[in-house]
């Protein structure tokens, strides 16, 4: 995956960087909305994020750059935050199955599914290795221009 980012900050081989991700509302045929769409209103408006990148194509403060990261890391992330929670939770329901009552049932499957969000913000807050998975490989307009 390739896209342009921004760099805050360049120390050493690491650099800060901001991401401008496209915003979920592009393409949407409610253009403009605002305010009138449930997933607006879930996420916001905010479309870039700040994360830390190595820093290959030795980039300075202002630079935009090009960022890329594997596929492989990619598709795993959104395996992790998107599928497995789901799956989780439909296993923990279906094997609640002997239970006669199926708001517990529905109240369990949410509970793991919370549980899980939780358990993996945890992991990623005391992960040992924090080694960026994003690339700074080509900087394509210079803060000095």
């Amino acid at each position: 995956m390739r896209q342009k980012a921004t760099v805050v900050s360049a120390e050493g081989k690491y650099a800060r960087i901001r991401v401008d991700r496209s915003s979920m509302c592009d393409g949407c045929h409610k253009s403009g909305c605002s305010d009138g769409c449930a997933l607006y209103k879930m996420f916001g408006a905010k479309t870039e994020f700040e994360t830390e990148a190595v820093n290959r194509a030795n980039a300075s403060d202002g630079d935009t750059v090009f960022v890329e990261s594997s596929d492989k890391s990619v598709n795993l992330s959104a395996l992790i935050v998107f599928l497995f929670p789901i799956i989780l939770a439909a296993a923990v329901y279906f094997a609640l199955s002997f239970m006669n009552s199926e708001s517990l049932r529905i109240l369990f499957a949410v509970i793991t599914f919370v549980l899980y969000f939780a358990v993996l913000a945890l992991v990623e807050r005391f992960r040992k290795n924090k080694t960026p998975k994003l690339f700074i490989t080509e900087i394509v307009r210079s803060a000095d221009n």
